[in-house]
């Protein structure tokens, strides 16, 4: 698993994992589901075909950048 802290894109009322959804199509859930201070946060599984991996990172990062 891998924490991203994409805070500095969005404000803290946004929901994370409707918004990865949405507008990447990639299913991504807030930190802030498993730990506390964790908003802000993404959980990124790692475990996967790194074809897939690099994909979803793909789609995230355009999502955000098209924000």
């Amino acid at each position: 698993m891998a924490w991203v802290n994409v805070s500095a894109y969005f404000t803290d009322d946004e929901n994370l994992t409707l918004f990865f959804a949405r507008n990447a199509g990639v299913l991504l859930e807030g930190g802030d589901m498993f730990v506390a201070n964790a908003d802000g946060y993404i959980r990124l599984n790692l475990a996967c075909p790194r074809a897939r991996l690099e994909e979803s990172v793909k789609r995230v990062i355009t999502a955000i950048l098209e924000k």
